[in-house]
């Protein structure tokens, strides 16, 4: 006779980052380790965007931990209005200096046209230094404790060097960790067949996954890799819904 038993991840040592993403904590020990990079990958539409405003709102306004969310792809406004249809006021948190949220695109549309937007990157070669400049300011601004990057691919897509991205990539995670705040570092893909070098760097990847059922789109979550922490392999259903991501209850495992 074949027995089930229920997965149990809830006994650790470190302190805890609850995510605010209702069944999450329960597969990976009850939090993700503090002070942590995590990338969030997946394919466009798997709830990424989603799951990264669910993690910094949770945070802001039920765990007392700032945050800043910086974008490389989408207008801040969009991302505002958007997140209403979750019940989340951005604007309110932005307010009382809960939440910072930075346009960080690489363009900028002036006169009609559209150029790059030397502010920002200043014709560095590797932008990921002023990148970085921004982002350790604007922690100390807020005094936050938790980052969203959407999404980092953008930045490495600028370059053909792998060295340099990867080198630019550890830079940028090793001074979010040092400042003690935990990221969440948005990653497009497509092809899983190739690893993106945000994976080797990073200390933790969890993998969202939008497929088709016969008529219907069904979304999946898996925690490929979290150094130090016990967590669930298992590849766990999800719902995306007027509330946000919601995990739903882990699977039995013989």
């Amino acid at each position: 006779m074949q027995k089930f038993v229920y997965l149990n991840y809830m006994s650790t040592t470190y302190a805890k980052v609850k995510t605010g993403i209702p069944g999450l904590d329960s597969i990976v020990s009850g939090g993700l380790k503090q002070g942590r990079s995590v990338v969030v990958s997946g394919p466009p539409g798997s709830g990424k965007t989603t799951m990264g405003l669910q993690f910094l709102y949770a945070g802001a306004k039920d765990f007392d931990e700032p945050g800043v969310y910086l974008s490389l792809a989408q207008n801040i406004d969009e991302i505002k209005s958007d997140s209403k249809s979750h019940g989340w006021d951005f604007d309110d948190l932005i307010s009382k200096d809960k939440i910072l949220m930075i346009d960080a695109r690489p363009f900028k549309l002036t006169n009609d046209s559209i150029g790059k937007d030397d502010s920002l990157y200043r014709g560095e070669q590797i932008p990921f230094e002023h990148l970085t400049k921004l982002l350790l300011s604007s922690i100390k601004r807020v005094e936050a404790k938790r980052i969203v990057i959407d999404s980092i691919t953008i930045l490495e897509m600028q370059y053909s060097d792998e060295f340099n991205t990867r080198q630019g990539l550890q830079g940028l995670v090793q001074a979010l960790e040092s400042c003690g705040v935990s990221s969440l570092l948005l990653s497009e893909t497509v092809n899983e067949t190739q690893i993106p070098p945000e994976w080797f760097v990073s200390s933790g990847v969890i993998q969202l996954r939008h497929t088709r059922n016969q008529e219907t789109m069904e979304r999946s979550i898996q925690v490929t890799k979290l150094r130090g922490i016990r967590h669930s392999e298992q590849i766990h259903p999800i719902e995306l819904d007027e509330n946000g991501l919601k995990v739903m209850h882990p699977r039995l495992m013989p």
